[in-house]
C-alpha cells in the first residue's frame, strides 16, 4: 500500500466517523461518508472494497482508540476508575456508543465476515480488565480476596448495561447508578473475601 493509499484510508476512515457521529448506523452508508471526508463514492469504495472492513477500520481507530487513551487511568487509579471514565466518555460520544452496540450483533453472528474480529477485541478488553483488577487487589484498591474474573464479568456488566439503559431511557444517571453499583459490588466482593 503506498502513502497515497494510506492517507486515504486514514481521510475515509475519518469521514466515517464524522457520518456515524452525524446520522445512526444503519443510514450510513458509502454516501454519506464520501460527503463526510469530501470525497467521491468511488474513493471510499476503492479504499475499503468490502464494508465490513472499513466498519473494522473504524472501530479500531474509534472505539479502540479511546480504549487506550484511557488505560492510563487503570494504571493509575485502578480499572473502576477507567470503566467510570469510559462511561463519562461514552456520554460524551453517544454515537461511539450506539456503533458498539450496533455492532455487538455481528460479534456474535456465526460467519460474519469479522466475527472473529470483533470477537477477539471483545476478548482482549474483558482480559485487560481482569488482570488490571487483579494488579488492584494487590495494590489494595480493591479488597483482598476479590476474584478478579467474577468481579471483571460483574463491571463490564455493569458498564455494558448502564450505556444501553442511557440510549433508551431519558432518566438513567449512568455515572451516579455506576457508582452506587460499585459500592455495593465491593461490599459483596468484601463479604466474599477469605477470613
Amino acid at each position: 500500500m503506498s502513502d497515497s493509499d494510506a492517507e486515504l484510508r486514514s481521510r475515509v476512515v475519518t469521514g466515517a466517523i464524522a457520518a456515524y457521529c452525524a446520522g445512526d448506523f444503519h443510514s450510513v452508508g458509502h454516501v454519506e461518508i464520501a460527503r463526510a471526508a469530501d470525497l467521491d463514492v468511488d474513493d471510499v469504495r476503492r479504499a475499503y472494497p468490502i464494508w465490513d472492513l472499513l466498519v473494522v477500520a473504524v472501530m479500531d481507530r474509534w472505539n479502540n482508540g479511546s480504549r487506550r487513551a484511557l488505560w492510563s487511568v487503570a494504571e493509575r487509579d485502578g480499572v473502576v476508575a477507567y470503566l467510570r471514565a469510559r462511561l463519562q466518555a461514552g456520554l460524551d460520544e453517544p454515537s461511539l456508543v450506539r456503533l458498539r452496540i450496533a455492532l455487538l450483533s455481528a460479534a456474535s453472528t456465526p460467519g460474519h465476515p469479522a466475527e472473529g474480529w470483533f470477537r477477539a477485541q471483545y476478548e482482549h478488553s474483558f482480559e485487560d480488565i481482569t488482570l488490571g483488577l487483579a494488579r488492584d487487589v494487590v495494590a489494595g484498591r480493591e479488597p483482598e480476596g476479590t476474584s478478579p474474573r467474577h468481579a471483571a464479568e460483574q463491571l463490564v456488566a455493569l458498564y455494558e448495561g448502564l450505556q444501553l439503559q442511557a440510549l433508551l431511557r431519558d432518566d438513567t444517571e449512568v455515572i451516579g447508578g455506576f457508582d452506587r453499583a460499585v459500592a455495593r459490588l465491593r461490599v459483596g466482593w468484601r463479604a466474599s473475601a477469605p477470613v
